[in-house]
């Protein structure tokens, strides 16, 4: 697939995320919609585990961009349009009555000292975010008008004294706090959602764990150039102390994604795509997340010339990567019940809970 349909293909998938959900294929009439409410606490291992499992350095995609992306309007909501339809504020004199106002915009607003706690304050690209909120308060909605998912405020959260028994035991650092109400459909109907959390390393690293730019060092700049010899002189010596110092295969190093994958452009601390949805009456859970590490891992090389070049420099043969550690896993649960998913690295707490537009209605 060329770069051109690829481009196509993450702009349909984005667009078909931001339509409402009866824009989807083969859904049922609004109707006859069964909407459920769902909070979830998703949160990082911070104790030490005995872990027997081998987690590999290639990093499985989640094409996250096919999922419905509740988060991202949220931590980065475009508000400049909104301020552009504000009345011009009138000037503060002294015979005028003070009082605050966020009902109008100033002359060159953007140069002035932000207000605390002012709603323009946040970022208005994802681009700006480098952690997000943990704990997500939205504005509700009306599930008998609703359309499409909507996220619920923070008072309907249920699972708060869990995530703050959870810190003050020093047991996990939470990532995402969130609560929101949908339909539910059948499995077939592919009705997911993307959810996102924690810092943003997208400035350092792509999505696939490279680094985005080699790192710079200054101790050799002033060495003057190896001469031919020498450069022979020493790669005959490395392969006389390590014989397999050359290698043609890529044996555990991490190898870049295919351009075809419908990958975030953004690389989160977790990011993935949670299934909710029913087989016959049983409410069925489906999640597949990555969370995100920093380590330190083998220089990569492509060729034996390559190979060449970092074992001849001067610099460490080593290099950061971003790696991942899939969660992923799939469950019948029972509504109004606190489920529980576990990983040596990361955890999530869910709760579903009924609705009166919950039941069958046909």
């Amino acid at each position: 697939m060329t770069r051109a349909l690829k481009l196509v293909a993450a702009i349909t998938a984005v667009i078909s995320a931001l339509l409402p959900v009866t824009a989807q294929a083969d859904l049922p009439d609004r109707n006859y919609w069964r909407w459920f409410e769902v909070e979830v606490l998703l949160f990082r291992h911070t104790q030490q585990q005995d872990i027997n499992e081998q987690f590999p350095l290639q990093i499985t995609a989640i094409e996250s961009l096919q999922g419905r992306d509740l988060l991202s309007r949220y931590f980065a909501p475009d508000l400049l349009a909104l301020r552009a339809g504000l009345e011009q504020c009138q000037p503060w004199s002294p015979e005028a009555d003070w009082e605050f106002r966020v009902s109008c915009q100033y002359n060159e607003e953007d140069s002035l000292i932000p207000i605390p706690g002012s709603p323009f304050e946040k970022p208005e690209t994802l681009s700006q975010l480098q952690q997000t909120d943990v704990i997500v308060n939205g504005a509700g909605g009306n599930i008998a008008h609703a359309r499409a998912p909507f996220l619920m405020p923070a008072s309907t959260h249920v699972l708060t004294e869990t995530r703050t028994t959870l810190q003050r035991k020093a047991l996990a650092e939470p990532l995402l706090h969130v609560a929101w109400r949908q339909p539910v459909f059948n499995e077939e109907q592919q009705q997911r959602l993307r959810l996102f959390a924690g810092r943003q390393f997208t400035d350092d690293f792509y999505y696939d764990g490279f680094k985005r730019s080699p790192e710079q060092t200054t101790d050799t700049e002033d060495r003057p150039p190896m001469t031919m010899i020498e450069r022979i002189n020493r790669l005959l010596n490395r392969i006389e102390t390590d014989p397999q110092v050359f290698r043609t295969d890529a044996g555990n190093q991490p190898q870049s994604l295919p351009d075809t994958l419908l990958v975030p452009e953004r690389a989160w601390e977790l990011d993935g795509l949670l299934h909710i949805f029913l087989v016959g009456n049983y409410l069925h859970i489906d999640h597949d997340f990555n969370l995100r590490e920093k380590v330190t891992i083998d220089a990569t090389a492509q060729s034996l010339a390559q190979q060449a070049d970092l074992l001849l420099s001067e610099n460490n043969l080593t290099e950061p990567f971003l790696r991942a550690y899939r969660f992923k896993q799939r469950r019948r649960v029972i509504s109004h019940e606190t489920h529980y998913f576990d990983h040596p690295k990361v955890g999530m707490i869910i709760q579903i809970r009924r609705t009166k537009l919950s039941p069958r209605r046909f």
